[in-house]
């Protein structure tokens, strides 16, 4: 037994040992395998071994001790765990022997989750099931789950539907307190109408796909001296969704209507946004009714709004209006043939104005996904975008930077920005441009016309070496995102830009409206805070990662039977494994892998991700031939190989 002595010692002894170790803050990120790493406050990455993985979910915030391992690599020992955001989760439930345990979904945690008996509720093995995490393993020894709900079973019907809803946790019904407040609505639509001034004459219609619905949004277009005038009626749920009331807080939780695969997760409860809103054909409807004078060089002149009433005249589709722009008369009713010639000749003159003033979006196709009865996909539909989506789209970029410029005037409303290139990538577009481009390398490239300037060079310069550098540089851009504050949109080369055509599809659109009616009754509107901004956000990010995680498990099973087919593609991604392929037929992604092969393995330009196989290079947006070799639905993956390489 030892003595005071000898344990004084020993206490001083760890105490030395410990003083002596560096010590960090991270956050724990998993992998495919049974480690992890921790990435460090200050950028660094350490290794997590396997038994301190166990200890940990990904996503947690640890203190660690660092080992150096030589070569610039650390391994780390935890010290305390900081904080766990992991409180639920989805998976499958297995059993192994007389273990019980869900298999989650969630990227990098690799290991099963211990059921208690208690836990399971009435799920049973083999189904899909979502969880709450009620033992932390860092700080019970064990980590445990208990069933909130079961999802359904591998072979339901839709059920990579509801799965992805349920991962995703996607609201999907509305509250009893909403769905009251949208039946009283209906008494108060017509007092509302009555009480404004009807703008119908002007000669509305609305342009939407065939199946649309939701309709937010009528054009009409007349002729003034010098140029047209746009008008444009937006839905005006605003007047009657009070700021804070029950239909105001879910639209906020949504924060969009969730376009998935074969469903529709609205906003707004159905009633409201596909008839009580929507500019239903020949009812009456209050709108904020947008009046933007453009000039006949495209030039964006006065513009004014006010909130009225409109009665659209018509339901035009796409295809219809393209028909009619093409030379077919009988397409559109002869009400709407000056209006729809002038905004044709309207949106020509805008989208010539902006390709030399600003910048223009890729007009990549649409791919429509149609589902059979067992709610797989049936086939994809390639859809190029024709005259009349581009007409419309002209005409709602007019008004949204006319809205734009007056919220910023104002100093107030849900701005969208865009920043342009990611500060730690700046070092990396620096020396690409010192190397091609000297005159831009250092010129603040955050400043709206010097952005504007380099991509404006690189675009009127399309040889091979600067379109690659024009495509690698995208890859080091920020994504855009909300702001209570004008700042540049950088993408699209404006000084400000604001979204005001969908309030019945997008809550930044509805709180806008609320910016725009109490300004023009000149009263202090209500505001939104950094945080709800950011909550709007992550609401969107979140509906978009759910939305590409659908899509990407029922393209698996699509291209399951597609096995040795050829497709043409184009090459979205290059990284030191291989190549990404977007396939043009039908807009999937796959993967060919290239460096199998240790005594032939590829040549990876990092810098200006290029890949150099068997004496053939290959860079972005170079069209490939690839052949589907293997897929992997439970991983989601779909494994190509080069054609040509055979």
């Amino acid at each position: 037994m030892l003595d005071a002595d000898a344990l004084k010692q020993l206490s001083q002894l760890k105490s030395d040992i410990r003083s002596s170790k560096e010590f960090a803050e991270g956050r724990v990120r998993g992998s495919n395998g049974k480690f992890g790493f921790v990435v460090l406050d200050d950028g660094r990455e350490a290794f997590l071994p396997p038994p301190e993985m166990e200890r940990v979910f990904p996503g947690d915030r640890v203190r660690i001790s660092l080992s150096d391992e030589g070569k610039g690599k650390l391994s780390a020992e935890l010290d305390t765990l900081l904080e766990s955001e992991l409180k639920y989760l989805v998976g499958q439930y297995v059993q192994r022997g007389q273990g019980h345990f869900v298999q989650p979904s969630q990227n990098g945690l690799s290991r099963w989750i211990f059921l208690p008996p208690k836990a399971r509720g009435k799920a049973r093995p083999g189904e899909f099931i979502a969880c709450t995490v009620n033992r932390h393993p860092f700080k019970d020894g064990k980590a445990q789950a208990r069933v909130e709900s079961v999802i359904g079973k591998p072979d339901m019907p839709g059920i990579e539907h509801a799965f992805v809803v349920a991962q995703h946790q996607l609201p999907e019904r509305f509250s009893g307190a909403a769905l009251k407040q949208a039946e009283e609505i209906k008494g108060r639509l017509e007092t509302l109408t009555a009480e404004r001034g009807d703008l119908s004459d002007i000669g509305f219609a609305t342009i939407d796909a065939e199946s649309t619905l939701d309709m937010d949004d009528a054009l009409a277009v007349t002729e003034r001296d010098g140029g047209w005038t746009l008008h444009i009626a937006v839905a005006d749920p605003s007047s009657l969704i009070e700021a804070g009331s029950p239909l105001d807080r879910e639209a906020f939780k949504r924060a969009h209507s969730q376009y998935l695969p074969g469903e529709t997760l609205p906003m707004l409860p159905p009633d409201l946004c596909e008839n009580l809103f929507s500019l239903v054909e020949g009812e009456l409807r209050p709108a904020l009714v947008l009046h933007v004078d453009i000039d006949s060089d495209g030039t964006l002149g006065e513009s004014r709004y006010e909130f009225a009433a409109i009665r659209s005249r018509h339901k035009l589709s796409y295809d219809q209006v393209s028909r009619f722009v093409e030379g077919d008369d009988s397409a559109a009713p002869e009400a709407q043939h000056q209006s729809l010639r002038s905004l044709a000749a309207m949106s020509e003159a805008r989208a010539a104005y902006r390709a030399g003033h600003s910048l223009m979006m890729e007009d990549r196709p649409d791919y429509e996904i149609l589902l059979n009865e067992q709610r797989k996909i049936e086939r994809i539909e390639k859809r190029e975008r024709n005259i009349a989506q581009r007409m419309v789209e002209e005409a709602m970029l007019a008004a949204n930077i006319c809205m734009g410029r007056e919220l910023a005037t104002l100093g107030r409303g849900c701005f969208s920005v865009h920043l342009g290139f990611r500060d730690e990538r700046m070092g990396e577009v620096k020396s690409l441009l010192k190397e091609a481009l000297p005159e831009y390398a250092e010129k603040d490239l955050h400043k709206l016309e010097n952005y504007l300037a380099l991509v404006k060079h690189l675009e009127a310069h399309q040889e091979p070496a600067m379109h690659n550098l024009l495509a690698v540089l995208k890859r080091m851009l920020r994504p855009g995102q909300l702001s209570n504050s004008a700042a540049p949109h950088l993408g699209l080369g404006l000084e400000a830009y604001a979204t005001v055509t969908s309030p019945i599809r997008k809550y930044n659109d509805l709180h806008n409206h609320r910016i725009l009616r109490a300004a023009a009754e000149d009263r202090q509107p209500e505001t939104l805070s950094d945080e709800q901004i950011e909550a709007l956000q992550q609401s969107l990010v979140n509906g978009r990662q759910a939305n590409r995680a659908l899509e990407q498990w029922l393209y698996s099973q699509f291209m399951q039977n597609k096995v040795g087919q050829t497709f043409s593609g184009r090459i979205t991604l290059v990284n030191g494994a291989g190549l990404g392929v977007r396939l043009d037929d039908n807009g999937i992604d796959g993967f060919v892998r290239l460096n199998n092969n240790k005594k032939n393995l590829p040549e990876f330009d990092g810098k200006h991700l290029i890949l150099t196989h068997n004496e053939k290079t290959y860079q972005l947006e170079q069209p490939v031939t690839v052949k589907v070799t293997a897929v992997d639905i439970d991983k989601r993956r779909i494994a190509l190989a080069l054609a040509e390489a055979e």
